[in-house]
């Protein structure tokens, strides 16, 4: 049996426990209104076509359905201070992820001191990691603004590292007549250990290994009586690199520090968001073939939600990514190397639409046109001389929730 025969049949068996794990929810009934427990879930399948170049699978001038989302997740509160929560997912985009089945995140939250306005508490297992205003809830496809998030800031060929990792997470909220206010600081171990990272921060999937070693983070959000709002993030994520025995890269390290700003204004039909980031990256140790390095990012997105129906929602979004600050054509590079000039930034027009058939099926259509190629996914294009600076993209999407 193939591979893509493999992951389809996983799909279709995970989809039938899920199916059947909704059917024993249903049979519970009113037990399950019992806020202490829940369990829910939900399926997704995503079609997408483009132009001139590949998008999570082979998508280039044909259909690929390569794109599949399926999760189920609960929590559990067995003292008032205690929650319990996690969440398994299956998951298949084109070659940038092929894992299929994993734990998606599982975590303790002790809430050791709360009162009427404040409360204190620490997460502890594999945590999902604040960053910005998606990330925590990125996996399920009703809590997206988009089919895609914008990929200037939420790429989905190194979302790895950012999702969920081992470790623990402070944090702390209090709600006044200014509006409620939640920090965290946590602690983690990220994971860099796929061939999608290794091609976005090593520049190709190299023989050795990529490891995360650490990963500070904090976050900071303010949620104001106007429907405003504020919120920073700050993630330092670190990792090594060990090489093969024979490997022409030295043993080396990575170092991924992000400042990223939300602002979020909500209004009766209308919400409008942009987040807008500075990465740096930097690298040192990995030899003569690979040298030292510091590179500055730029990267935001201003987006506008409309519900103009109960049922329908129209979003219109432009995403900017230059992956070098001090080159944001690109011409420095491909004078250097060569490289099409494109590879280092994205200028992204996106108009999408969201049908809200009944309040557990959602159909989305979207369509990308398409400036750059800076957050691409390699292993999808491995040419990079046969990738194209325009293209287009359109996608179709069916969610489903219990």
């Amino acid at each position: 049996m193939t591979a893509s025969r493999q992951s389809r049949w996983s799909s279709l068996l995970l989809a039938g426990l899920l199916g059947a794990s909704a059917a024993a929810a249903d049979s519970l009934g009113d037990s399950f209104a019992d806020t202490r427990y829940r369990i829910q879930g939900f399926a997704a399948q995503t079609l997408i076509s483009s132009t001139n170049n590949n998008f999570l699978g082979e998508s280039r001038d044909v259909v690929s359905t390569d794109f599949t989302e399926i999760g189920l997740q609960g929590f559990w509160l067995p003292l008032d201070a205690l929650q319990l929560s996690g969440q398994i997912l299956y998951r298949q985009a084109g070659e940038s992820d092929q894992e299929g089945l994993r734990l998606d995140y599982a975590q303790a939250d002790w809430r050791f001191y709360q009162d009427d306005s404040t409360q204190l508490g620490v997460r502890l297992g594999k945590v999902k990691i604040p960053y910005g205003l998606y990330n925590e809830t990125r996996d399920v496809p009703f809590t997206r603004p988009s089919i895609l998030l914008p990929q200037a800031i939420y790429l989905d060929n190194s979302r790895s590292v950012l999702i969920a990792a081992p470790g623990a997470i402070f944090h702390g909220s209090t709600d006044n007549a200014y509006g409620n206010f939640d920090a965290t600081m946590g602690w983690a171990r990220p994971d860099f250990d796929s061939e999608a990272v290794e091609v976005v921060f090593l520049g190709a999937n190299r023989p050795g290994n990529l490891k995360g070693t650490s990963a500070f983070s904090t976050s900071l959000r303010w949620d104001a009586p106007t429907d405003t709002t504020f919120m920073l993030t700050y993630i330092d994520a670190k990792a090594d690199y060990e090489p093969a025995s024979a490997d022409y890269l030295a043993a080396g390290s990575i170092r991924v520090r992000n400042v990223l700003a939300s602002i979020q204004q909500r209004f009766d039909t209308v919400t409008l968001t942009a987040e807008y980031n500075e990465p740096r990256n930097s690298r040192a140790g990995f030899g003569a073939a690979f040298p030292d390095g510091v590179r500055d990012s730029l990267t935001y997105y201003l987006q506008a939600e409309w519900r103009f129906h109960p049922e329908w929602e129209l979003v219109v979004r432009n995403e900017i990514n230059y992956r070098d600050q001090d080159d944001r054509s690109g011409k420095k590079l491909q004078a250097a190397t060569g490289l099409p000039a494109h590879l280092l930034y994205t200028d992204d027009w996106v108009i999408g639409l969201r049908w809200d058939v009944t309040p557990s099926l959602m159909l989305r259509a979207e369509y990308h046109h398409v400036n750059g190629t800076s957050w691409l996914p390699g292993l999808d294009n491995t040419d990079i001389f046969a990738t194209e600076q325009r293209w287009n993209m359109g996608l179709l999407q069916a969610a489903y929730r219990f």
